[in-house]
């Protein structure tokens, strides 16, 4: 549902800046966490990968589905 003229002015006018502008940061927002978390959850692999308590096929293909995982959440972010 968008905004009235009404609305987005008086938003404009409490927020000091336009909605369209606070979209932008919460799928700024959005698109970093994922990335936060996949690089943690890439490092982790590789730490039990390197300690060898992580086999190296479960370890590539948990890498694997990390990253399709994130481009898959990032594809639905942004459109």
């Amino acid at each position: 549902m968008s905004m009235s003229g009404a609305q987005a002015s008086a938003f404009q006018a409490a927020g000091g800046f336009p909605a369209s502008s606070s979209h932008l940061f919460f799928v700024g927002l959005a698109v970093a966490i994922i990335f936060l978390w996949g690089a943690w959850a890439v490092w982790s692999c590789y730490r039990g990968w390197a300690t060898g308590n992580l086999d190296r096929t479960v370890a590539s293909t948990s890498v694997v589905r990390i990253l399709l995982l994130c481009m898959i959440l990032t594809t639905f972010v942004l459109s």
